[in-house]
């Protein structure tokens, strides 16, 4: 496996010697837990009412990791599983964790190019997947792709019979002969240095094929650990987590919800599959397990707030929700808040670079409001076109570097230079703003600006507003093709009704009486029954692009 270079040895070293990284692995915090507490369960599968102890998480790892090594599976080789939010996902991670091969988490809505793309681009020498799931035949792909996957050796089939050429997940994770045999020495002959790649993260950006950025154990125990556990939620092994967002999707779906509460000694509440029909799923695991707190993305807080009767659920159990992935806009939070009766905790960061600023529980009701502020050890500065830092509250390219950042893309030098500079700044893309206190606003991104007649139009500014009027779920601003003005604006809507839709008249004057400039008003509208989204549920503001390029929207 190649290693990305966006962190120098010198950058490594600095965060060693700040104490930042600690040369701890993920199965180190996980073994102390089922050393000091063994009976206490670590994960439970809702959908199946499944219980995994600390003391049977550590030992189905242990035979799994074994038995990878017996089958050829060694330091750097990748493995890759896709899966639902089943426990398995952890299984394999720590397994792997042990013998310092690398984990490749893929998003259970993956379909045949970008599964070929992922297994091909980061040479996988092994897949788990579930044979077929929700209809879909996982079989049938790699059949397909299998002459296209020469370092492809070995397929393992979750909660199916195998068929030939197959291996049991099952089996693997319950052959505990060689561990006993060899003990505990067997597996430390193997065991990695925390420093070394061995987590890929899946992009799943709305630009291009799906980008695999690379963490080490010791920035993502920070971030999980230090920066979100510690400094946002004051986590402790009493916490419950929800885990609502798929978590094949990275940080919003697996770190957060998934890891945090097991570096804790806490419990995490799988949700196996998320839908909007049936959004009350979510809300029936976290008051039947009473979860301390939840993370999901904005879209699926919004699914829940058009629930009626959420005061319903007895939700006092609830400390904080995380949300992350996408902005949340301040009136969605203050009506979560005042409808869940509990905080809304923001994080602003990238599958890419990790965790540039998060919300506290600490933090006021108005902070609440942003992104956040940079957590110990992040470094974060907003600069305008030619590179120079902005005022405070001036909006200009949110850049950022620390001790939670990934070593960059695997195996794509040239697209790490399009955002790593030479100082390790990585350069998001987005535009926000610094108030005076250091808490960060989104104004929008770059590459979504709108340029009309030569006057910026930031998108994010007028989605926001937008989404405040009663009529409103979602709104996507986009640019649209004008032969006078080179661009103009248009606003798609699901609105809550297709019969009576708002105007473009009363959305436009909501802008305006926000004080923002006349060019700012969308000139076209159009309404829509919902929209193509990304595998994380982001909206994919190219898809819908390229789907309404061909009506003409100019005139």
């Amino acid at each position: 496996m190649r290693q990305p270079d966006s962190l120098t040895e010198d950058g490594v070293k600095q965060f060693r010697q700040q104490g930042y990284w600690q040369g701890r692995l993920f199965v180190d915090l996980i073994d102390s837990h089922a050393t000091v507490a063994p009976d206490k369960i670590a994960i439970i599968e809702a959908s199946t009412q499944t219980r995994l102890s600390y003391q049977q998480l550590r030992d189905q790892t242990k035979n799994l990791a074994a038995s990878l090594v017996r089958l050829g599976i060694g330091k750097s080789d990748v493995v890759s599983i896709q899966a639902p939010n089943w426990p398995e996902l952890v299984i394999c991670h720590l397994a792997l964790n042990r013998i310092g091969a690398v984990f490749l988490p893929l998003h259970h809505g993956f379909r045949e190019a970008d599964i070929k793309h992922l297994l091909e681009h980061t040479n996988a020498k092994a897949f788990i997947y579930p044979g077929t799931y929700k209809g879909f035949d996982y079989r049938v792909i790699l059949e397909n792709i299998k002459d296209q996957l020469p370092d492809l050796q070995k397929k393992v089939v979750m909660r199916e019979n195998p068929l030939e050429g197959e291996l049991s997940f099952e089996a693997l994770a319950s052959d505990s002969s060689w561990v006993e045999q060899f003990g505990d020495d067997f597996l430390e002959e193997h065991r990695p240095d925390s420093v070394e790649s061995r987590h890929i993260m899946v992009s799943s950006g709305t630009t291009s094929k799906p980008k695999c950025a690379v963490y080490c154990d010791d920035a993502t125990i920070f971030k999980i650990v230090q920066q979100y556990g510690k400094f946002a939620c004051h986590l402790t092994s009493d916490d419950i987590a929800a885990a609502i967002a798929p978590a094949g999707t990275g940080a919003t779906g697996y770190s957060f919800p998934v890891m945090a509460p097991l570096l804790f000694g806490g419990t995490s509440v799988l949700l196996e599959h998320w839908s909007s029909k049936t959004a009350k799923t979510a809300l029936d695991l976290i008051e039947t397990y009473r979860c301390t707190y939840a993370v999901m993305i904005p879209t699926q807080l919004i699914k829940l707030l058009n629930i009626e009767n959420i005061e319903d659920y007895d939700l006092t159990c609830l400390r904080f929700i995380t949300t992350a992935g996408a902005k949340l806009l301040p009136d969605t939070a203050l009506e979560a808040e005042r409808r869940f009766s509990c905080m809304i905790q923001n994080l602003y960061g990238t599958t890419d670079a990790g965790v540039a600023t998060l919300t506290s529980v600490d933090d006021s009701p108005q902070q609440r409001l942003t992104e956040g502020r940079p957590p110990p050890g992040q470094e974060l500065r907003i600069i305008d076109s030619d590179g120079r830092l902005v005022k405070s509250n001036e909006a200009g390219e949110i850049c950022w570097r620390g001790p939670n950042q990934s070593y960059g893309f695997f195996n794509a030098p040239e697209e790490n230079e399009k955002i790593w500079d030479d100082e390790g700044w990585y350069h998001s893309g987005d535009i926000g703003t610094l108030d005076d206190s250091g808490y960060l606003t989104i104004v929008g991104r770059k590459k979504d600006m709108i340029i009309r007649g030569g006057q910026n139009i930031h998108p994010g500014q007028i989605e926001e507003i937008m989404y405040r009027h009663r009529k409103v779920v979602e709104v996507a601003v986009i640019p649209v093709s004008h032969e006078v003005l080179g661009e103009i604006a248009c606003a798609v809507i699901l609105p809550t009704s297709l019969e009576s839709p708002p105007s473009l008249n009363e959305l436009n004057q909501s802008i305006l009486d926000e004080g923002l400039p006349v060019w700012s008003q969308p000139e076209r509208v159009l309404f829509v029954k919902d929209f193509p989204r990304n595998p994380g549920g982001k909206v994919d503001k190219r898809a819908l692009i390229c789907k309404l390029s061909s009506l003409d929207l100019s005139g």
